[in-house]
């Protein structure tokens, strides 16, 4: 490598580094002003909701999510479940209808018309007759005060989109700990920049929205044909339709959602590529220019790691930026491992660093090349 190729390098690397900064740094800053929420809960409030789920092969699942269900402490008279069946090869249906017979909750259960699991939420959407939605998905468990926090919540504040915490578990193996500390990485950031005015992430597991907006940003939404992004193509359009500040964060310990970890690294990637194969079809540009920073500065240290190899005072620089990037992420992740009590997970964050930036280049350039689709199995 030239000496004019590495000063062009360099200043790349120092100008997505500066960006880096700031990015983590606002939405740092976006997380420790957001305060926890912990309710009185209103036994007055009689805001109506319609709880939406996709469900395909979820035979292993589905029992622990309609529990959860079950075990809502807000009025069962006040909610309704609506279950999309997306064509599914086991027993996923049969448990639903059997747990609706032994069960005194309002559950209907319906075979899609199409398939994905963003065409099944909005046949969903299109049943649903109450004021306020929310979406989890079907491999997922609730905190009994789930609706109850979310509709508090909407009650005092009344946005339009309200986004809430997810918790990957279990956490036992070095593999699953990453992943779950990885995935907190991302709630942070996504309560951080919501906090901010500059919400630029969402989780489809926990999300929820008004009925009547959603209708109407569902006619203006081009992305049906898109695999993945049911969550975030959502978020755009409400952004797009009522402004960044009528998306809120619920920051509560009563309103988490938890979800399994992947079992397998194959399974691990499968998930991920989705996630990122809906990128290149983004056109909010604040959530654009927050994924292109994060790449190129991951990009950064990948580069800075393979020239090393051939110019070895390059070594030092790599091991430099690597843990500048810890030194940078870790406010963000102490506050949220915190908050999710799992702290004890934080001692893998350094290691994490030194994985996470050839994780990000792998799964960006192959979820961009690779065609996927919602789960198969």
């Amino acid at each position: 490598m030239n000496f004019e190729l590495l000063q062009i390098l360099l200043n790349i690397i120092l100008i997505t580094t500066v960006l880096y900064i700031i990015c983590i740094i606002a939405f740092t800053v976006g997380l420790y002003n957001l305060k926890e929420r912990f309710f009185t809960f209103n036994k007055k409030i009689n805001v109506k909701v319609s709880v939406l789920i996709a469900a395909r092969n979820e035979g292993k699942n589905i029992y622990k999510l309609l529990q959860s269900l079950y075990y809502q402490t807000f009025s069962k008279e006040l909610f309704e479940v609506i279950i999309i069946d997306d064509h599914s090869e086991d027993d996923t249906k049969n448990i639903i209808e059997n747990f609706i017979k032994e069960k005194d909750i309002n559950i209907r259960v319906f075979e899609a018309e199409n398939i994905g699991k963003k065409l099944a939420i909005s046949q969903a959407l299109h049943l649903a007759n109450n004021e306020l939605i929310m979406v989890t998905d079907a491999d997922c468990e609730l905190e009994n005060t789930w609706i109850e926090s979310v509709v508090n919540f909407y009650y005092e504040k009344k946005p339009k989109m309200i986004l809430s915490p997810v918790l990957l578990s279990p956490a036992n193996n070095f593999f699953e700990k990453i992943q779950v500390l990885e995935h907190l990485s991302l709630i942070g950031s996504t309560a951080g920049s919501a906090a901010i005015g500059f919400p630029v992430m969402c989780n489809g597991a926990n999300m929820a929205y008004e009925r009547e907006a959603a209708l109407e940003v569902e006619k203006q939404r081009h992305d049906f044909n898109i695999p993945s992004g049911d969550d975030m193509f959502l978020l755009e359009q409400f952004v797009r339709n009522y402004g960044y500040n009528k998306v809120k964060f619920l920051l509560s310990k009563t309103a988490i959602v938890k979800t399994n970890t992947c079992k397998t690294v194959s399974e691990f990637f499968h998930q991920r590529r989705r996630w990122v194969s809906k990128t290149k079809f983004y056109t909010n540009w604040k959530i654009i220019s927050t994924a292109l920073t994060v790449f190129f500065f991951n990009l950064s240290i990948v580069s800075l790691f393979v020239s090393a190899f051939f110019i070895p005072a390059l070594w030092s620089l790599y091991l430099l930026l690597t843990l500048l990037k810890f030194f940078i992420d870790f406010p963000l992740l102490k506050n949220i491992t915190t908050f999710m009590n799992q702290s004890k997970i934080l001692v893998w964050a350094l290691p994490l660093e030194f994985i996470y930036p050839f994780y990000v280049i792998f799964t960006a350039v192959s979820g961009l090349l690779i065609n996927v689709s919602w789960k198969r199995n």
